[in-house]
């Protein structure tokens, strides 16, 4: 259970929230919505304990698990540990399964006595792990990973040397596979294929503790949740019902805030004109005008707060100057980490205004290639050649080019010269102008989003090179990217596992890694895409 009371939220000097007061129980089922920097995965996390609220109090009972949003993990503990063994640590066997591997490679290397103690210490931690129902915990723990996505080889990977996707997916089962009485997600369907989803949203319908849930895949809002809390201007309010229901009730709330508020301005208008008219006459009516001025104040301290539509973020990439025929060529790529192997002899060939797709399943090398293409790092075979007056552009979806600790601001100064003026309307257009002097490092998935699409703007590249540009981002956001970039006259190369996204956008070609497959695209390769 997560009771809260009159709690306050802080970024920085910036209020987030104030004199929120709501409650978790089992069976609750709550989908926490607002806008991109509305302070979401802030409050999720002071509700898990990362974070200390400004005011108020918070209080836990039971076992809470938690999903962050960002998909690169804490430093490990282990670094040789492998996907498994990190979903298994989500209970206490997990780390005795450690200790069974261990002693078991210090086995194969001993001899003698020394053996024989290392088989009789085996066989007691064995013993302790099946009593334990660790045998039956592994298969459980294995269906779960299965499930998201994680299966095969990719079990015995070690999580160090993964994609971000995989790394998430990992996180994903593992606060699944824990025997939780609370469930805090953070945008849980990032980087999951269809299937995934289907049965993420199967789990968390049928899940019997409490949910609360950060999400932009409206579905699953949908059919997962009863209820919704709205994160707005610094204020919670709540509804019940889904979030279809909350969009239709949202909207008919402030028609009966503007219908009230346009009564209250008529009175107060009427009071303000009589006073005019008798404040100057009589010494009767000139009492009575003083008092309706009191009454004047005492309605207008109490008139109903509308709140403006929602700003709608505007995203606009200028128009480049071109590029020779052939921008970007890589030549006999590849790449492996430690043992495993990602891709061999990949060849890229994109030609100038292309908009070429890069598909695949999780794990078959699409970031990695990307990464390689953008420069930010090193085939172990082959090259890549930019052509004549390219400039490369790169979104990482992991937010590596936001640092903490250096402002919104100086973040653009980075990348460009332009006045600052126009380095502050341009982050206005991303919602962003009143974040401008906030360490980077706080803001929210969303926001560091809109950030580096900011930077990409300020740099006027001809070529793009987009690592899952949609994720963490509101649908509006989404739809304003999705336009700005079927306007865009320069090349793009695009990493996507959102098939609305890709199916809007039309590219051209796309290249099926890990064995770097080229071809025409069309629309029959949408459930590829899915399954990314």
């Amino acid at each position: 259970m997560i009771i809260a009371r009159e709690v306050f939220i802080e970024a920085g000097a910036r209020p987030l929230l104030a004199e929120a007061s709501f409650s978790v129980h089992a069976g609750d089922k709550i989908g926490l919505v607002g806008a991109n920097g509305a302070g979401k995965t802030t409050l999720l996390r002071t509700l898990a304990g990362e974070l200390e609220p400004f005011d108020g109090t918070i209080r836990r009972s039971g076992i809470i698990g938690y999903l962050s949003q960002e998909a690169a993990l804490k430093q490990l503990a282990d670094a040789d540990v492998n996907a498994l063994e990190r979903v298994l640590t989500a209970r206490d066997i997990g780390n005795l399964e450690r200790r069974m591997e261990r002693v078991r490679l210090q086995m194969e290397a001993a001899r003698g006595s020394e053996r024989d103690r290392l088989i009789n210490r085996f066989s007691r931690l064995d013993d302790e792990f099946t009593a334990r129902g660790g045998y039956v915990a592994k298969a459980e723990a294995k269906r779960f990973a299965a499930s998201v996505g994680i299966k095969g080889e990719d079990l015995y990977q070690k999580v160090v040397t993964m994609s971000g996707g995989q790394r998430r997916r990992v996180e994903l089962a593992r606060v699944l596979f824990a025997e939780t009485d609370i469930l805090i997600l953070d945008e849980p369907t990032n980087h999951l294929d269809l299937d995934a989803k289907a049965w993420l949203m199967d789990f968390l319908a049928a899940y019997s503790g409490g949910l609360l849930v950060v999400s932009h895949d409206l579905p699953l809002l949908d059919k997962s949740i009863t209820s919704v809390l709205a994160l707005d201007d610094g204020y919670l309010e709540p509804y019940r019902g889904n979030y279809t229901y909350y969009v239709e009730e949202r909207e008919r709330r402030r028609e009966q805030r503007v219908r009230e508020r346009r009564h209250q301005d008529a009175k107060i208008a009427r009071l303000e004109e009589g006073i005019r008219r008798f404040k100057g006459t009589t010494e009767k009516m000139a009492k009575r005008a003083r008092s309706w001025e009191t009454r004047v104040e005492r309605l207008k301290s109490q008139r109903v707060e509308v709140g403006g539509k929602a700003r709608r973020i505007a995203v606009r990439f200028p128009q480049p100057e071109p590029s020779g025929r052939t921008p970007l060529l890589g030549h006999s790529l590849a790449k492996a980490f430690g043992h495993n192997v990602v891709f061999v002899d990949v060849e890229v060939d994109i030609d100038r205004g292309e908009r070429m797709i890069i598909m695949g399943l999780n794990g078959a090398g699409k970031t990695t290639l990307l990464r390689i293409l953008a420069g930010v790092e090193t085939a172990d075979m082959g090259e890549v050649e930019v052509g004549h007056n390219a400039s490369l552009g790169y979104y990482a979806q992991e937010h590596e080019q936001i640092e903490a600790g250096v402002t919104v601001l100086d973040h653009m100064r980075a990348v460009s010269s332009i006045p600052d003026r126009d380095l502050r309307t341009i982050l206005g257009h991303f919602l962003l102008a009143d974040k401008i002097d906030q360490d980077a490092g706080t803001l929210s998935g969303g926001e560091k989003t809109k950030l580096a699409l900011a930077q990409l703007v300020v740099q006027r590249n001809n070529v793009l090179l987009l690592d899952e540009p949609t994720n963490n981002l509101d649908p509006q956001a989404k739809e304003a990217l999705l336009v700005a970039l079927r306007q865009y006259t320069g090349t793009l190369l695009l990493v996507s596992h959102d098939t609305d996204f890709v199916e809007a956008l039309q590219p051209d070609r796309m290249i099926l890694m890990p064995d770097g497959e080229t071809g025409f695209f069309d629309e029959s390769m949408l459930e590829l895409v899915a399954l990314a």
